[in-house]
């Protein structure tokens, strides 16, 4: 069994994190909702609290109108007029105060009722008074539902109510006499008591109502708060634990290892071809099988391990006192083979399956971004060895990312630096050694590296989606080298310039080729378009609508590399293209081998037949010149006749040939 060795690590490119804008945002979304609710709940208590002062306005006036219709029967038509005058002004203030908000017309109300029965207190009995005892119920009514300065003052006007009659009474200013007891006195106070009772008891029942309300919303509140905390940790559509979450899960699993001498292994975990079933089914579908992932992911983990969501189709997982790297291996394994078994989704059957990184502490790193990096890196090294298998990170791999990232960042100020430069590979045609044109071929003189063929940066430059921009300067400056051909006299050189499927996918290709021929005035007949077998295995309208354009406009189509890709005889025709481009891997040893020959002979019998010419690359030697013009090839090109050369040396070589021809 393989133990963990020691690696020398170097600086991978940087993982994704959630950075200081993600906790702001998740801080502000949760301050907003806990904003919302608090006004909500607010706007519940004051639209109550508005209800509870209108029934003790509505209380007020019965009772006043109980006192109304007394003054009317017994002939007290002052003290009639004066309920009237309260009643009307009490009736006004409910009017004009329909809406919820500060119910100036309860604490009318109350204080009206408090003047009333002062007034009562003054004209019959003083303190003697049965409405005395009613002073205490407007005070406990006034405290519970209504502002602390009105109770204050309703207390204040009571007081001075009392104060009043009974100076009144010591300096013989009024006197006061008691009714005799008897059945009315009994009415009264009873009637008072009552009410007051009442009114408590409603009042009781109120406060009662409102604190199961406020149990109830501090409950709701717990719970929006707990939901918060957990949505705070943990991913939304899977449940698994987020970056921040896992990151600190995984920094106390570092911790506890290095003090046990112990190693933790990080699994990343890449979804093989998400996206076509994300594109071709829907979110929803893509969503539903990444929460099938998820649950099927942590059959898998043990309760001392982390699992996290790091992207849309990525995943983390760090194993804890893992005791060798087999161990880390096998649970990679176990995985792709959960998730190699299919999954029912939109009643389909979805079959995906996993590219695995390995890195482990503490060889691989002694932190969580490194070792999260460094998988990840792994990761991408197992998506290019074809998917579906796992790759334990190696300390060479840190330095080709840094070499990718320094291409990649130098190719984005390469165009404005002047460092591209296209160079020209002539095309002869075998029968009369006639120049006919040439391939351009890019170039790029690195400031550091020197020299760059497109092996070097081409696969950067359309991961990237530098390509496009790049694309459309190659087509622009072809067009103007040949257009300077046309100059120079040399009359019917055609250009061939290389596409990329990236250029192919864009909506944009009819108009960059369009304004490229019609900014340099080169002839659209002059311009060859060379496109790879793969790329012709797109089968929509809109590239075949592309494909028309371009051949309506007088352009030509070449299929390059031919029968290195899916050889498919019928988008020969379907597509009209003008020209098969051979491979040199057929035509270098067509001399020695009978096989290549036989291939090469039936391409070039099969293009003849459908009216296509041929070209032949990679031509080296004088024998395969002559073996391919015995078999009816048309074009040629290859050292044989010349390597790329810039653009000056290429028209000192066509200005040549067309002299000796």
């Amino acid at each position: 069994m393989r133990k963990i060795s020691s690696r020398v690590h170097s600086r991978a490119p940087a993982n994704q994190q959630p950075g200081a804008a993600d906790r702001e945002t998740l801080t502000m979304e949760t301050a907003a909702i806990e904003k919302g609710e608090g006004e909500a709940f607010s706007l519940r208590m004051r639209e109550r609290q508005h209800r509870r002062l209108r029934l003790v306005s509505h209380l007020v006036i019965l009772i006043l109108l109980a006192v109304e219709t007394r003054a009317l029967v017994t002939g007290e038509y002052v003290a009639a007029a004066l309920v009237a005058i309260i009643l009307s002004s009490i009736l006004l203030t409910l009017r004009l105060n329909a809406k919820p908000g500060p119910d100036y017309a309860a604490a009318f109300a109350l204080v009206s009722l408090t003047a009333l029965l002062g007034y009562s207190m003054w004209s019959n009995q003083g303190l003697y008074s049965g409405a005395l005892i009613a002073f205490p119920t407007i005070l406990v009514i006034a405290g519970l539902i209504t502002s602390e300065r009105l109770f204050w003052g309703l207390l204040t006007l009571m007081l001075i109510t009392v104060a009043v009659i009974s100076i009144a009474a010591a300096l013989g200013y009024h006197s006061f006499h008691p009714l005799p007891m008897g059945l009315q006195r009994w009415m009264v106070v009873s009637s008072i008591l009552l009410l007051s009772a009442g009114t408590i008891v409603w009042l009781m029942r109120e406060m009662r109502c409102m604190q199961r309300s406020l149990e109830s919303e501090v409950k709701r509140l717990r719970c929006s708060q707990a939901k918060l905390t957990h949505l705070a940790g943990h991913d939304a559509l899977t449940g698994l634990s987020n970056r921040a979450s896992f990151n600190s899960h995984v920094a106390r699993m570092i911790e506890m290892a290095g003090q046990r001498k112990g190693c933790i292994a990080v699994l990343y975990l890449d979804i093989d071809n998400f996206k076509t079933i994300n594109d071709s089914l829907g979110h929803s579908a893509g969503d539903e099988l990444i929460q099938a992932i998820a649950s099927r992911l942590r059959q898998v983990v043990r309760d001392a391990d982390a699992l996290s969501r790091h992207g849309a189709d990525e995943f983390v997982m760090a194993l804890a006192d893992v005791e060798d790297l087999q161990t880390a291996i096998r649970v990679a394994q176990r995985m792709q083979t959960v998730i190699s078994q299919p999954f029912e989704v939109n009643a389909k059957q979805l079959f995906t399956s996993l590219s695995v990184g390995i890195a482990v502490f503490p060889d691989d790193g002694t932190d969580v971004d490194t070792l999260v990096r460094k998988s990840e890196v792994a990761m991408f090294q197992a998506k290019k060895a074809g998917r579906n298998t796992h790759i334990v990170h190696q300390a060479d791999m840190a330095s080709d990312n840094h070499d990718r990232l320094d291409i990649e960042q130098a190719l984005r100020h390469a165009i404005a630096r002047d460092e591209l430069e296209l160079f020209y590979q002539p095309i002869i045609a075998l029968r009369g050694d006639r120049l006919i044109g040439a391939e351009a071929l890019l170039r790029w003189r690195h400031p550091g590296y020197g020299l760059l063929g497109p092996d070097r940066f081409m696969d950067v430059a359309e991961q990237s989606g530098l390509i496009v921009e790049i694309g459309e300067w190659v087509l622009g400056q072809a067009c103007r080298e040949a257009v300077r051909w046309q100059t120079e006299g040399l009359k019917g050189l055609g250009v061939s310039v290389n596409l990329s499927a990236v250029q192919l996918r864009r909506n944009n290709l009819e108009t960059v080729v369009a304004d490229a021929l019609a900014s340099t005035g080169l002839g659209a007949a002059m311009l060859e378009l060379e496109l790879t077998e793969s790329m012709l295995l797109e089968k929509s309208d809109q590239f075949l609508q592309l494909l028309r354009s371009l051949k309506q406009m007088g352009v030509k189509l070449a299929i390059d590399d031919f029968g290195t890709g899916y050889s498919n005889l019928s988008y020969l025709q379907r597509f009209q293209v003008d020209r098969l481009k051979i491979d040199k891997s057929f035509v270098s040893h067509i001399g020695s081998n009978e096989q290549n020959r036989a291939i090469v002979t039936a391409v070039i019998q099969m293009a003849h037949s459908l009216k296509l010419e041929v070209t032949a690359e990679g031509i080296e030697h004088q024998l395969v010149q002559r073996i391919l013009t015995s078999l009816g090839c048309d074009h040629a090109q290859g050292y044989l006749f010349s390597r790329p050369v810039e653009a000056d040396r290429f028209l000192e070589f066509a200005k040549a040939h067309s002299s000796i021809a």
